[in-house]
C-alpha cells in the first residue's frame, strides 16, 4: 500500500481506539501500572514482523514508554502528541511528521527516512538510526549522542546540533547553511563527514582534532 492508502485504511473508531489504549498507558500519570506496553494495531503486523500502526493518527504522547518493534510510518501527530522520554528500539518512523515536536529519548535500529524533523527538539541518543532524506532543518539538539546514524541526503539548514557526538555516522549529500555545530565531535572516517558549507564550527573536533 501506498502513504495515501496507509492513511485513508483508518477508520474514526480506529483511530480513537489506538488513542485511547494508548493513553492507558503513557505518560507520568500511569507509571504506576506494572503493564505498560504499546497497543495492538488493528492490522496485525507488517512483513517485516512490526506492529502496523503506519497512516495511524495519534492525539496522544509517547511518554515513558519502552517501545519495539513498531511500524509508526506516515504517522500523524497531532495537537500536542510527540516522541517524548521513550526508549524505542526497531521501530520505524519513515515520512512522519514531527516538525516543532519533541523527538526524544533514546532510539536505537529506528528509521526515519523521510521524516519531517523540521524544527524539532531532539535529544538523548540514537543509535544505528537511518535519517535518509530526513528534513532536519532548523532542529535543535543539545549534548545528543548520534552513533553509526546515516544522514545520507538530509536537510540541515539552520539546524543548531550544538556539543554533540557524532561517531561513525555518514552525511553523504548532506545539506547544512545557516547552521551551527558549535562544540560538538565527529569520531571515524573523514571522508563520511559532510560538506560545512558555511556552518559554525566554533570548537568542534574530528578524531580529537580541531577543525583548520
Amino acid at each position: 500500500m501506498n502513504k495515501k492508502q496507509l492513511i485513508a485504511r483508518w477508520n474514526d473508531e480506529q483511530i480513537a481506539e489506538a488513542n485511547r489504549a494508548l493513553a492507558a498507558v503513557t505518560g507520568k500519570q500511569n507509571l504506576h501500572k506494572k503493564e505498560r506496553v504499546f497497543p495492538s494495531s488493528p492490522f496485525g503486523q507488517t512483513d517485516a514482523g512490526l506492529e502496523d500502526f503506519r497512516g495511524v493518527v495519534l492525539t496522544e504522547t509517547i511518554q515513558y514508554l519502552t517501545v519495539q518493534q513498531v511500524d509508526l510510518s506516515y504517522a500523524r501527530f497531532v495537537e500536542t502528541a510527540t516522541l517524548n522520554t521513550s526508549k524505542l528500539t526497531n521501530c520505524c518512523f519513515d515520512g512522519v511528521k514531527l516538525n516543532s515536536r519533541y523527538v526524544t529519548h533514546e532510539f536505537s535500529n529506528c528509521s526515519f527516512r523521510g521524516a519531517n524533523l523540521n524544527n524539532a527538539r531532539i535529544s538523548k541518543r540514537f543509535e544505528n538510526c537511518d535519517f535518509t532524506g530526513s528534513n532536519l532543518s532548523k532542529a535543535i539538539a543539545n549534548d545528543a549522542a548520534f552513533i553509526r546514524c546515516h544522514f545520507s541526503e538530509a536537510n540541515f539548514r539552520g539546524a543548531m546540533l550544538m556539543y554533540c557526538r557524532f561517531e561513525e555516522c555518514s552525511f553523504e549529500g548532506a545539506s547544512f547553511h545557516n547552521s551551527s555545530l558549535a562544540g560538538s565531535r565527529f569520531m571515524g572516517e573523514t571522508s563520511l563527514l559532510p560538506a560545512w558549507g558555511n556552518t559554525i564550527l566554533d570548537g568542534v573536533k574530528v578524531n580529537g582534532e580541531g577543525l583548520v
